[in-house]
């Protein structure tokens, strides 16, 4: 403890502590300390504790001001009871003031003054807090008695009652600060205080921590404890498939459906939603809101698998095991066939199955389209998900060029189908205009421009197609309408002439193509009509 000495041959008061100024002769200094106030029972009497931080601090020099919260009047003033003698070292750090006189009892803040009354008198204000309260007791209970999934918010209510110092009856004690603390592995402590009627709520939340908790609340020397001991749940997995031993060739995807239930605090079974399980130690996404599951295995080796839901501490832990036999690289693609369309619109249809043995209902396999400029370097253009025995269509982002080569490739697998060269030439519609720009009602207009087709890395005139010329009116909700059709010349020029009839967006189009060459649309031309 910190030792208290006298000053030796001064009649003034010194205080070194960094916290506190010397005060003006005609007023007191309002400061800091680090010494504290706190409230002690004694003899059926009230006294105020004053416990000394301060260095050169005797508590002969201290005195404690009383008042009520909020207010600047003082209701008592006490001195520190406690002595040392002048020439002695005052090793205790705790000292007694002066029983305590209020007219009420509660809850009051105090005030600590050093040298009350000198020229330097110091003034440390809301040092502290004094209960004016005798004998009390305090009670505590919770809304549940163990801690489990179902029971993860706990709440706990409590009382404080205190006798009257002035007429000895028991009244609720309000606006009192209650220390609580958590154990481990929660911890974690803070105050509470009683309301109006003496009483208070605290909240408990627990994560799932494999512990029994003890709760502790204490005012002064009055203490309760409440004891939750932790229950564990019991989980249950029920895989509805596959079941048996798994029959799938190497790199395919096989169905793994289920439920998972927990039983209840009260014993009834409930649906486990949100939960994520592993299949094979690999994470699939969690539960449903029905505690259902789907996801897909992909079968690289023989052996148990085992399906898992996650460590959680609020549960007892639970797992199925799936036996898979040996896989064989049997996967192949049939009826395979590839083409592109006009708009270069690449698109495959064919089905994925096996040469031989069979697979499991549901199975399918991750099968990637591929592209390349030289039928040698391939990237993927995108993936789709094949149902091995089902036919499938799919088409990817990527548009089809003069000439390039394509394929499939399952995965999993490593298994390439043939290779497609595929491909068209470009066309272009060039110079395209409706003349003139504005024109008058019942005036002809005209579609012309030029069609070219590319023929290695030239253009050249396109003869002998037709174009479609297309109208849309500006009224609102209008739709793109033909309205009539142009051949090309012998140089690929075209012209149409039309009436003008009102406002509106004009555009020709070369989508009647051969199956040699891409389709291809002109600019949106809008011609005013007044």
């Amino acid at each position: 403890m910190k030792k208290i000495t006298a000053a030796v041959g001064t009649t003034a008061l010194t205080v070194f502590a960094s916290t506190l100024i010397a005060a003006p002769a005609a007023q007191a200094a309002d400061v800091t300390l680090t010494s504290r106030t706190s409230t002690q029972e004694k003899d059926g009497r009230i006294h105020a504790v004053y416990e000394s931080y301060d260095d050169h601090v005797r508590p002969e020099d201290v005195s404690i001001r009383i008042r009520k919260k909020g207010s600047d009047r003082v209701l008592d003033t006490v001195r520190i009871a406690d002595r040392c003698a002048p020439e002695s070292d005052c090793w205790d750090m705790k000292f007694l003031s002066e029983p305590v006189t209020l007219p009420e009892m509660g809850v009051y803040t105090t005030d600590v003054v050093v040298g009350e009354g000198r020229p330097d008198e110091l003034v440390d204000r809301d040092n502290g807090e004094l209960d004016y309260g005798l004998a009390p007791r305090l009670t505590v209970t919770s809304d549940r008695q163990w801690i489990s999934y179902d029971n993860h918010l706990i709440t706990v209510s409590g009382t404080l009652v205190a006798e009257d110092p002035n007429t000895r009856e028991v009244k609720p004690f309000a606006g009192a600060g209650l220390y609580h603390r958590t154990s481990a592995p929660y911890g974690g402590d803070g105050w509470l205080r009683t309301d109006d009627e003496g009483r208070f709520t605290d909240t408990l939340h627990f994560s799932g921590e494999d512990t029994d908790v003890q709760h502790h609340y204490s005012f002064g020397a009055e203490r309760e404890t409440i004891t939750l001991p932790f229950r564990k749940q019991e989980l249950k997995l029920k895989v509805d498939a596959p079941l048996g031993v798994v029959n799938a060739p190497y790199g395919s995807e096989v169905p793994v459906r289920g439920k998972l239930i927990r039983v209840a605090d009260d014993g009834t079974e409930k649906p486990m939603a949100g939960y994520g399980l592993t299949i094979g130690g690999k994470g699939v996404l969690p539960t449903r809101k029905d505690g259902s599951f789907s996801a897909r295995y992909t079968v690289k080796q023989g052996g148990t698998v085992r399906i898992e839901p996650g460590e959680w501490g609020w549960f007892h832990p639970t797992a199925h095991s799936l036996e898979v036999a040996e896989p064989p690289r049997t996967s192949t693609f049939t009826s395979l066939k590839a083409g592109v369309d006009k708009y270069r619109k690449v698109t495959f249809t064919g089905r994925l199955g096996v040469s031989k043995g069979s697979y499991p209902a549901g199975a399918s396999a991750v099968v990637a389209i591929e592209h390349s400029t030289d039928g040698k370097t391939w990237s993927s253009a995108g993936t789709f998900t094949a149902k091995y025995g089902a036919t499938f269509t799919e088409s990817p982002a990527e548009k089809g060029s003069t000439g390039s080569h394509w394929r499939l490739r399952h995965t999993g697998a490593s298994l390439n189908s043939a290779s497609f060269k595929l491909g068209r030439k470009y066309t272009e519609l060039v110079d395209d205009d409706m003349t003139p720009e504005g024109v008058r009602k019942g005036r002809t207009l005209t579609a012309r421009g030029s069609l070219v087709q590319k023929s290695g890395s030239s253009w050249k005139a396109f003869p002998g197609q037709t174009v479609r010329v297309y109208f849309k009116a500006s009224t609102k909700g209008a739709t793109w309408k033909k309205l009539g059709t142009a051949k090309t010349l012998s140089n690929g020029t075209f012209s149409k002439k039309f009436t003008a009839r009102q406002d509106g967006t004009w555009q020709i189009r070369y989508v009647d193509t051969p199956s040699t060459h891409y389709a291809d649309h002109g600019r949106e031309d809008y011609i005013d009509v007044r």
